[in-house]
């Protein structure tokens, strides 16, 4: 079994994107550098991931997992990440499990940084969402 937003499925999830055509032609020319940084997972932890695409090549793919509330939290973005997106762990499982529309669930997370970018590459972060909800055996 997979947890949810933990590094058994940061690696599945990195496996996939290398492997798997049609995700790959989905993410074909995704650029884009971006955090997701989900809040308040069970264990009373907070965590984080650093998600990188270069003309849709995985270049980063990094999760850091500290105890809630962490200064995850309130990290200024770096620049080199076009943006930070913020969530509570159920609405992530929501939205990643299609439960709840990313448009839908915007009003309980905080978004950093660059929209413009994010909005561009929406097809990269639905994609991955998508990746991170169909994992198998994946728990929540």
């Amino acid at each position: 079994m997979v947890k949810f937003f933990t590094k058994e499925m940061s690696d599945q999830t990195e496996q996939m994107i290398n492997t798997d055509a049609a995700i790959k032609a989905k993410l074909k020319g995704v650029t884009l550098k971006f955090i997701l940084l989900v809040t308040d997972c069970p264990g009373n932890e907070d965590r984080q991931m650093k998600i990188g695409f270069d003309n849709g090549k995985l270049v980063e793919n990094t999760l850091v997992i500290k105890p809630a509330p962490s200064d995850l939290r309130t990290e200024t973005l770096d620049k080199a990440y076009a943006a930070k997106v913020v969530g509570p762990y159920e609405v992530m499982v929501q939205v990643s499990t299609k439960k709840l529309p990313m448009l839908a669930a915007l009003g309980s997370m905080r978004i950093e940084g660059d929209m413009t970018a994010l909005i561009a590459n929406m097809t990269g972060m639905t994609t991955l969402l998508d990746i991170q909800g169909s994992l198998p055996g994946l728990e929540f």
